[in-house]
């Protein structure tokens, strides 16, 4: 697994571009991927950066169409 900066999770276009980093490598379900980065984010700044996968996955689905 690669090093994730915790700090490139702040913003919507860095965690989901960890999100599909880490989901490229293979072996993981995404919710499995959201969950270690949730982990990251939440051992460095002491709160969730997303309630649940759903709201990651809906939020980030949304940012795709606007494209």
């Amino acid at each position: 697994m690669p090093k994730i900066d915790a700090i490139e999770l702040v913003t919507m276009r860095g965690f989901t571009e960890a999100f599909w980093g880490l989901y490229g490598e293979g072996g993981r379900a995404q919710e499995d991927v959201f969950n270690i980065l949730e982990n990251i984010y939440f051992e460095k700044f002491g709160e969730h950066r997303f309630s649940s996968f759903d709201a990651f996955r809906k939020k980030r689905n949304r940012a795709l169409r606007k494209k």
